[in-house]
């Protein structure tokens, strides 16, 4: 059944920033393995001159027959954990907005093209309404990292972090120790602002999130589908093992 949540970057990753900015190393597990397959308006590709409507429905329908594709040889078997994240919103402003604080978080190609496009067709008067979106085929890539990028980034962060309270705690002669702790410094100031970013964003989105065979799955997802005033429509669905990382990103709206 999809939800309204609000994506963030996770407790566990917020508490690590912290700890690592006080010099304690905490490490914990960001990654996640797996597949995904992502779909918008311009899944299809975009003519010139011309915009294009997608709803959160047919969207779904996407995933639905993709999910139920048994012809597809990369198609994940057995019980799989899925979370699948929805922006969408009937104006192309709000959708642009949207976005932009998604792709801070979690900057997926699916993500990026949609708000390369909405961007690029802002302007554009002609429209016309998409029923269907064309996925590739096959649809589902090979297991590989699907580690969203705020948790790449935030490993980097914390290797750095880890690497100069590891620098401080060794015996070393006094200028290679001022040496690492500049060099620190310097990283610091660069991720500095990412990190600030990272923390202080937040998303509102439509999450689905199961555990279970795809072909359940699929009828899951046809459950409290937003609306179809919404017009404008990118969403990824994840599919792995273990997407704690992803769901963990995720909290309610009260």
């Amino acid at each position: 059944m999809w939800k309204k949540q609000v994506l963030t970057l996770s407790p566990q990753a917020k508490l690590a920033i912290e700890n690592n900015a006080k010099g304690i190393n905490s490490p914990f597990v960001l990654s996640a393995k797996g597949t995904k397959i992502g779909v918008h308006n311009w899944s299809h590709g975009v003519k010139e001159q011309s915009n294009y409507y997608l709803s959160p429905r047919n969207a779904v329908k996407v995933f639905a027959e993709k999910l139920t594709d048994y012809s597809d040889p990369q198609r994940p078997q057995g019980e799989q954990e899925m979370v699948a994240l929805m922006v969408t919103s009937g104006d192309m402003d709000e959708f642009i907005a949207k976005l932009e604080k998604v792709r801070v978080l979690l900057a997926e190609p699916a993500f990026k093209q949609a708000l390369d496009y909405a961007k690029s067709s802002k302007s554009l008067q002609e429209t016309k309404m998409i029923k269907t979106p064309t996925i590739s085929y096959p649809a589902f890539g090979g297991q590989a990292d699907i580690t969203p990028s705020a948790n790449r980034a935030m490993q980097s962060i914390l290797r750095n972090s880890a690497s100069g309270v590891n620098a401080k705690n060794i015996a070393d002669p006094m200028t290679a120790i001022q040496s690492l702790l500049q060099k620190k410094a310097e990283r610091e100031k660069q991720n500095q602002q990412k990190v600030t970013q990272m923390l202080t964003t937040s998303a509102e989105v439509y999450a689905f999130i199961t555990r279970g065979r795809l072909e359940q799955a699929e009828m899951e997802m046809q459950l409290n589908i937003p609306s179809d005033s919404n017009i404008y429509t990118a969403c990824v669905l994840f599919i792995g093992d273990d997407l704690s990382s992803i769901r963990g990103m995720l909290v309610d709206v009260y």
